[in-house]
């Protein structure tokens, strides 16, 4: 029998007792534990890369907008969820003048443009009047005029692209030999401002100032070196604070790490260079779902009494579509255990496919979930890299029933059409158009065929018939969603005037 399903390390001599951690995020408190100076003998992990062009990091704003970095645009968007993810607000990253000169050219390509910053993740907190965002290589942040929770109360995002700044960020007190290694990886605010962390894969993890973002701030440290309190498998990718505030997650390539962020008496431990962890094997508990094979992750979220966490299985080296887990805490046993499969496959080809549990396909590229606030449901946001979208993943029956897959469903956001050519194309009509204006662009085309006539066609069969029988083509996305936001739907009649509001 495996005693140390989780061990805790800690980076001091004293050993913490069990009531020192808080019960509401369940953070992998285990029976028995280890000293930080026990070397792990573990296979060397793989290296979960940033890769894929689209959107990598997403930070939602409140239950409605989200702040989204989008690597193939260089770009900060809001998008509305609300209305089928229209684009209600938008920042240029780099200067202007840097701008491809044949966009044609860029369409489709990996490799990004020097001026470009080329983000990765992103974060801010409801007062902060900075945005936060990663590359692989630096830091940078974003002078708002006002916070974004603001804007967001106001439903005006105008200022994001008129009246903000970016500066790379880099603070005096963060060793220069982390900062252009391509390794840095996610950033996660505090809501309230306390905190905030940056994480390198192979560095740990780097703290800062986020109400007062200055270089000289002592605030500033390298909170957490790989080696303290068992962090030391140097594959760290994942980051985020917990919904009480009270710990941070990492998650690496095998393991997820729970860091204490207040003690006892709410200080933060991390602040005086004190380490406290609880280690998650994950490798341990999810790895016979495919036979024993190997198995690599990304990032995890922790909702109540469980953990929900991005991978998949590795099959002869080559990664498929990610999958969805979710482990159990046993307030009882004081473990975590029940590793299941919630969301998407894991082992087929990466897909682009919504539907309920295991039926769902991701891409092989997201590394960045995220908790949409909602006092109704728990819905994780997934960034969906190549897949260009954001997947709305709803485990509230999960959650509330304890049922393993009840009511699990992934829907899409699919913000991303024709984003490239409206922000770099130089010629008619893209240059007159911005993100904002083409999703308030409204079509009247659209197929009926009558009240008994409800067809079931993909994309390239719907055009196909719209051509057929000569009425035109299908709307754009762009088109419904002008319907949508202002509350008009289709009614059975066909009749273009008798749309329901």
């Amino acid at each position: 029998t495996i005693v140390e399903n989780a061990s805790l390390f800690h980076s001091t001599q004293r050993k913490p007792r069990l009531s020192q951690f808080d019960r509401p995020e369940r953070e992998a408190i285990m029976k028995r534990w280890a000293l930080s100076t026990l070397s792990l003998l573990i296979t060397p992990a793989v290296t979960n890369a940033v890769t894929g062009k689209g959107p990598t990091g997403v930070h939602p704003i409140n239950d409605r907008y989200l702040a989204v970095v989008d690597s193939s645009i260089d770009s900060i968007l809001i998008v509305d969820g609300n209305a089928a993810g229209a684009v209600v607000g938008h920042l240029v990253l780099h200067d202007r003048n840097n701008d491809p000169s044949d966009a044609d050219a860029h369409i489709g390509g990996h490799e990004p443009l020097s001026s470009w910053i080329n983000p990765i993740s992103i974060s801010t907190c409801d007062e902060c009047k900075h945005l936060f965002i990663t590359s692989p290589d630096t830091m940078y942040r974003v002078a708002l005029e006002r916070p974004l929770a603001i804007m967001a109360q106001n439903h005006d995002f105008s200022a994001l692209n008129t009246k903000s700044t970016v500066r790379e960020f880099w603070p005096n007190n963060w060793s220069q030999k982390y900062k252009g290694d391509g390794l840095l990886r996610m950033v996660s605010v505090a809501p309230d401002g306390s905190s905030a962390y940056v994480s390198h894969s192979k560095g740990g993890v780097f703290s800062f100032d986020p109400l007062e973002p200055v270089e000289t701030s002592e605030k500033a440290k390298h909170a957490i070196h790989v080696g303290d309190a068992g962090i030391d498998e140097q594959e760290i990718n994942g980051i985020h604070h917990t919904h009480s505030l009270k710990n941070l997650v990492l998650t690496s390539s095998k393991y997820v790490h729970i860091v204490k962020l207040k003690d006892d008496t709410g200080v933060n431990p991390l602040d005086d260079g004190s380490v406290t962890a609880y280690r998650l094997p994950l490798d341990y508990h999810c790895d016979y779902l495919y036979g024993g094979n190997k198995m690599t992750f990304m990032d995890t979220v922790i909702i109540n009494d469980y953990a929900f966490v991005l991978g998949h299985p590795i099959e002869r080296g080559i990664h498929n579509g990610v999958a969805l887990y979710r482990l159990t805490w046993d307030e009882d046993q004081e473990q975590w255990h029940d590793c299941v499969q919630v969301a998407g496959s894991g082992v087929e080809a990466a897909d682009w496919v919504d539907g309920t549990g295991k039926e769902a396909r991701f891409s092989m590229t997201p590394h960045d979930i995220a908790l949409l606030p909602s006092m109704t449901s728990h819905t994780i946001v997934v960034a969906d890299v190549d897949n260009r979208a954001l997947r709305y993943v709803d485990v509230t029956g999960a959650v509330e029933t304890g049922d393993q897959t009840q009511g699990v469903s992934v829907t899409s956001v699919a913000y991303n059409e024709d984003l490239f050519m409206v922000l770099y194309k130089k010629e008619e009509p893209w240059t007159t158009l911005s993100p904002e204006t083409v999703m308030k662009t409204d079509g009247k085309s659209y197929y009926h065929s009558g009240e008994k006539g409800i067809m079931n066609l993909n994309y390239e069969d719907a055009q196909e018939e719209c051509s057929r029988v000569g009425i035109g083509r299908i709307c754009t996305l762009p088109e419904i969603r002008a319907r949508f936001a202002r509350g008009q739907y289709p009614t059975v009649s066909g009749d273009d005037n008798s749309w329901s509001t």
